[in-house]
């Protein structure tokens, strides 16, 4: 009998933190799809505008800055955020999540490289591997709204190597970023925030 109360508490301790653990499922909380989502937009309008007002120097400095900024800022919330988190360490998805962005980051930086040397504009390029990078992501948290980010940037790559215009390169890109990033991030935010109030 006491044997038998004995797996009765340790059942209920098991499924006290299933629910626990499911109420922070995602380390990913879809804070870097949101803030690199107005980051890109940001440089996007401000790259546009220094061109037009004839800034073109000025305008090829916005992209690497942005780059750095964000890394830092990106790297920072979740070093505060794990840290909130009682210093829980991300799940073995979330470490896989991170390795593939971190992934991400090394090609991104060899593929402008490339193609400034070959004199080649990166922007489709870049696309079609966020669009990778967002179908990883979504096949290790498996949430759908993350695979349609991924297809959204494979279109906006395959339209991107059409546009003549720098209006519409900006426009493509904002449309990209807007339905391929920010909306997928702000699901999944508002998701993350419903499954840690149940």
């Amino acid at each position: 009998m006491e044997d038998k109360q004995l797996d009765a508490e340790q059942s209920l301790r098991i499924i006290e933190k299933m629910i626990a653990d499911s109420r922070n499922k995602f380390y990913n909380n879809g804070f870097a799809f949101i803030f690199w989502g107005f980051l890109v937009i940001l440089s996007f309008l401000v790259v546009y505008l220094l061109s037009q007002w004839g800034y073109n120097d000025a305008a090829q400095w916005v992209w690497p800055v942005m780059t750095v900024f964000g890394v830092i800022i990106t790297f920072a919330y979740y070093r505060v955020f794990s840290a909130c988190k009682d210093k829980r360490k991300g799940t073995t998805s979330d470490v896989n999540n991170g390795r593939i962005w971190l992934g991400f980051l090394f090609s991104i930086i060899v593929l402008i490289y490339l193609c400034i040397y070959l004199q080649i504009n990166p922007g489709s390029f870049i696309w079609c591997l966020m669009g990778f990078g967002m179908f990883a992501c979504g096949a290790i948290y498996r949430y759908k709204p993350i695979y349609l980010g991924a297809i959204v940037f494979w279109i906006g790559a395959v339209i991107s190597v059409r546009l003549q215009t720098n209006g519409a390169v900006v426009i493509t890109g904002v449309l990209t970023m807007l339905l391929g990033y920010i909306v997928p991030g702000v699901l999944l935010w508002l998701k993350v925030k419903k499954e840690s109030n149940v």
